[in-house]
């Protein structure tokens, strides 16, 4: 209990911090997300439409979704899609998050070092949170600086149009 409410707390003082950021700019841009879903239950399917919603609530996040149907939980879930713009992160929610053979949602950006103009660290910081406490127990936000499977998703994803 006490490590929910600390996060919560976190949380909202990291977007308390972005929220007075963009306050100090002139016409600031949302951060475009792309959310890959590849869960099947039911309780999963309600959890991403929390997250989505709390997302959008916020007002920081352009959020799409895009249900992907997958064999594997490392298999590409874009497979034959193509891009119309760029998105600045994309989220890939799964399909092990469905029976805990996998843990980890995939945060996929360039990393903390070559983030595009308008998206800092803290609105990564504050997008992990959020999905960390939508999925908590179930999956905890990986990026680029923790694990290669979002760096190999960054490579590919980059190199076909469908992120920064």
């Amino acid at each position: 209990m006490r490590r929910r409410i600390a996060m919560s707390t976190l949380i909202g003082l990291l977007l308390l911090g972005w929220s007075g950021a963009l306050a100090a700019q002139d016409g600031p841009d949302r951060v475009r997300v792309l959310l890959i879903d590849e869960t099947k239950t039911f309780a999963s399917t309600m959890r991403v439409a929390g997250l989505v919603k709390g997302l959008r609530l916020i007002g920081l996040f352009d959020v799409e979704v895009v249900i992907a149907d997958v064999e594997s939980s490392y298999d590409d879930p874009l497979f034959g899609k193509t891009a119309s713009e760029p998105y600045d992160v994309i989220l890939v929610l799964p399909r092990g998050l469905d029976d805990g053979s996998v843990h980890q949602i995939w945060t996929v950006s360039a990393g903390l070092d070559d983030l595009p103009a308008g998206i800092t660290a803290v609105a990564l910081d504050a997008l992990s949170g959020i999905v960390d406490q939508v999925f908590a127990g179930i999956g905890e936000a990986i990026d680029v600086s923790e694990d290669l499977w979002p760096g190999l998703l960054w490579s590919i994803y980059a190199t076909e149009g469908w992120i920064r």
